[in-house]
């Protein structure tokens, strides 16, 4: 994919081009933000207009919120491949280093998990408000809050990944 974005780049003026080059790394996390952002709109909100909620009655409120969840799965998981191999480009080489850092991605975005829960059962569960519109904006807040949370604590570069990445 990201041949096909440089390929692209490449078309471009050089203005742009030197704007991307010096941006690259939000770019692209704004691009598979946005990709990751389309698998979480898929797994959440085709069960959520599957079901007649008024039909479910109370009940709706704790499907609407598994459904959150289990969009949270689906689109973490798929960040987290992206992030590592086109944003951040990770180093980590040795299956601890792999771990650790699938670990941190994991429990770094239970922030988001606990956001977008919330947001849905509030606003969509109880208030009934328009499923499209607060997830938009709960995908808006939580790609921020995840950009901040991997930059900073998952994928930064430590003297163990760079040693690792010497050594091999």
């Amino acid at each position: 994919m990201n041949r096909l974005i440089l390929w692209f780049v490449g078309l471009m003026p050089k203005k742009i081009q030197s704007f991307y080059f010096n941006h690259e790394e939000v770019l692209l996390y704004i691009f598979y933000g946005g990709l990751t952002t389309v698998v979480s709109f898929i797994t959440k909100l085709v069960p959520l207009y599957l079901v007649d909620k008024d039909a479910m009655g109370d009940f709706y409120t704790v499907y609407s919120t598994g459904c959150a969840v289990f969009s949270w799965i689906c689109a973490v998981t798929f960040a987290y491949f992206t992030n590592r191999a086109y944003v951040f480009k990770s180093t980590a080489k040795t299956k601890k280093a792999f771990l650790k850092e699938f670990v941190n991605f994991y429990v770094g975005r239970l922030a988001s998990l606990g956001i977008d829960a919330l947001m849905t059962a509030v606003f969509i569960g109880w208030l009934r408000w328009n499923a499209f519109l607060v997830t938009l904006a709960a995908q808006i807040i939580i790609l921020i809050i995840n950009y901040v949370i991997s930059k900073v604590f998952v994928f930064r570069e430590t003297e163990e990944k760079t040693v690792q990445g010497k050594s091999e």
